[in-house]
Formats: C-alpha cells, sequence, structure tokens
C-alpha cells in the first residue's frame, strides 16, 4: 500500500503498562486504513516525545497520547504531553489527542482540553472511538461567514481593549455628573458620580458588583446603596466628587477586582461544564454507532 493509499498517519505514545492496549489500537486503526507508527521499545523515563517524533512531522498527522494511571505519575506525561500541546508538535501543525483511560484524572496540563474516553479492556470500542475523533478532524471544516459590520456601541470595548480584559476604572464622567439640590434638606449637598469603565461588563459581572457592593462593610464611610452599573458606567448616587477621591474610589476598586475574579472563574466553570458535556455527547453517539453495528436484520 502506498502512502497515498493511507487515510493518515498515527504515532502512538503510550507507557509499558499500557502496551496491550496500544498495539490493540494500532491493529484496529491500520485494518480501518491508517498508517500508525508505534515504538516497539514504549516510551521509558527520560524519553521525548519531541525527539521521538521532530524527523517525521512533515509526514505525522496525528500523536496519540494514551493517559493511564500509570503514565500520569510519570515525567512523560507531566512534561512531554503537555509541551506537545502547545509546544513543538503543535506549531509543526501536528494534532495532538489526549487518550484517557479508565476515567483516569487528567493532570492539570490537560483538564481543559478535550479528549477520547476509552476503557482498557474494550480495545473494540476504544479504537471506535479513536477513530471516530480522527475522522472528524478529517472532516472538512465548516467555512464561518464574514463578520457582519455593526457601528460602534457605546460601552462595548474598543479596537485596543480586548472582550474578555479584566475590567478597569478609567476616569470620572465629569459630562454625567448631578448637581446637589442644597434645599437644607438632609443629604440634599450629595449628587451622582459617574464612573467610566474600560467597556462594558456583562449583566452576571455588574449584578456580582451591585451585590458585593450592598453586602460588604468597606469602610466606616462605606454606602451600601449608592452604586450600580448601567452600561460601561459605575453610578455613584448620593456622594459627592470629594467624597469618592478620598473614601469610595479605593472601595470601587477592590469590587472591580472581586467582580473580575469571580467572572474568570465563572467562565472557567462554563468551559469545564461544555467539556464534560461534550465529552458525555460523544460517549452517546458511540453508544449509539456501536448499537447500530451490533444489530443483525434479515
Amino acid at each position: 500500500m502506498t502512502p497515498e493509499d493511507f487515510l493518515a498517519s498515527v504515532f502512538i505514545s503510550y507507557q509499558h503498562a499500557d502496551k496491550r492496549l496500544a498495539a490493540g489500537l494500532q491493529d484496529g486503526l491500520e485494518k480501518l486504513g491508517y498508517f500508525v507508527w508505534r515504538d516497539e521499545g514504549e516510551l521509558l523515563v527520560g524519553d521525548s516525545i519531541v525527539e521521538r517524533v521532530t524527523a517525521a512531522l512533515d509526514q505525522i498527522d496525528f500523536v496519540v497520547a494514551l493517559v493511564s494511571e500509570s503514565s500520569v505519575t510519570s515525567p512523560w506525561c507531566q512534561k512531554e504531553v503537555s509541551l506537545a500541546m502547545t509546544g513543538e508538535i503543535a506549531r509543526s501543525g501536528v494534532k495532538v489527542l489526549p487518550v484517557r483511560i479508565d476515567q483516569v484524572e487528567m493532570p492539570p496540563s490537560l483538564k481543559d482540553k478535550l479528549y477520547v474516553e476509552v476503557h482498557r479492556d474494550d480495545v473494540a470500542q476504544a479504537t471506535e472511538r479513536l477513530a471516530a475523533s480522527i475522522e472528524r478532524h478529517l472532516a472538512p471544516a465548516r467555512v464561518i461567514p464574514s463578520r457582519r459590520q455593526h457601528a460602534p456601541e457605546r460601552g462595548r470595548a474598543s479596537s485596543n481593549e480586548s472582550a474578555d480584559a479584566p475590567i478597569r476604572v478609567t476616569g470620572v464622567d465629569e459630562k454625567g455628573l448631578g448637581r446637589p439640590r442644597n434645599d437644607g434638606t438632609r443629604g440634599s449637598a450629595l449628587y451622582l458620580v459617574p464612573l467610566r469603565l474600560s467597556r462594558q461588563p456583562s449583566r452576571n459581572w455588574a449584578a456580582y458588583f451591585e451585590r458585593a457592593w450592598n453586602g460588604g462593610f468597606f469602610s466606616t464611610m462605606h454606602r451600601a446603596g449608592i452604586a450600580s452599573v448601567s452600561g460601561d458606567r459605575i453610578l455613584l448616587d448620593g456622594t459627592t466628587v470629594e467624597e469618592v477621591a478620598k473614601h469610595h474610589l479605593e472601595t470601587v476598586r477592590k469590587v472591580v477586582l472581586e467582580a473580575n475574579e469571580w467572572e474568570r472563574q465563572a467562565h472557567a466553570a462554563e468551559q469545564l461544564e461544555r467539556q464534560r458535556q461534550a465529552n458525555a455527547e460523544a460517549e452517546r453517539q458511540d453508544r449509539i454507532h456501536a448499537a447500530l453495528n451490533g444489530m443483525k436484520f434479515d
């Protein structure tokens, strides 16, 4: 069979304890039409995935990294796989596919990566899932239409401000300053002081900011209930510029930092949940295909 006849080339990286599964994957993928490169000597402690495949980077399409109980405690998985994901191999256009064996806890460097879930004793199912993942990578990418052009929206991130950059307080909106009533009644000397933000925050960020402001005790001069978020402004309604400079600005900065950190953690949790759902859906599809393939009809 000539190289043109292979669907793709695959390098399987594994530890000695996973040799049986690696061999089974090689046999199964080769029967499906893939060229598989598996080092018969297995990877040893100190070996480098990058060095192993450097000579063949122009030919290899996929590096399959088996992540198991034996590999997660080795320098190979802790160092080499993370290097492969973001380093020389990835930059050379080779796709690295982590394969989690028997629901082992993924190392920190791979927790935010999508992976293929397999079971050590079911080589046929492992081969099917891995092949399905490779096929999805080989399928032509859907063409994304060009972004529609919209007029700039007040409060949105500017061209030099990333949409997910931490929010900062950039100054006082002098044109939006309120006027005191000064009619002799209590609080009549106070007015609205709007503070500009570096970009318009999300609704969840704004809600968290207001809850934190109202629920915290920051100083004896702190006033719960005067802060709200509107567009790309924090509105302090019931104070003065002098009070903001002397007492409230530092509190505003602290609460902004808290809201930024809360939103960062929320986004991280959402990303992990999306990964969990994607893996669950992939497993569901695999079970459906396995059941369909096992059906026999007259």
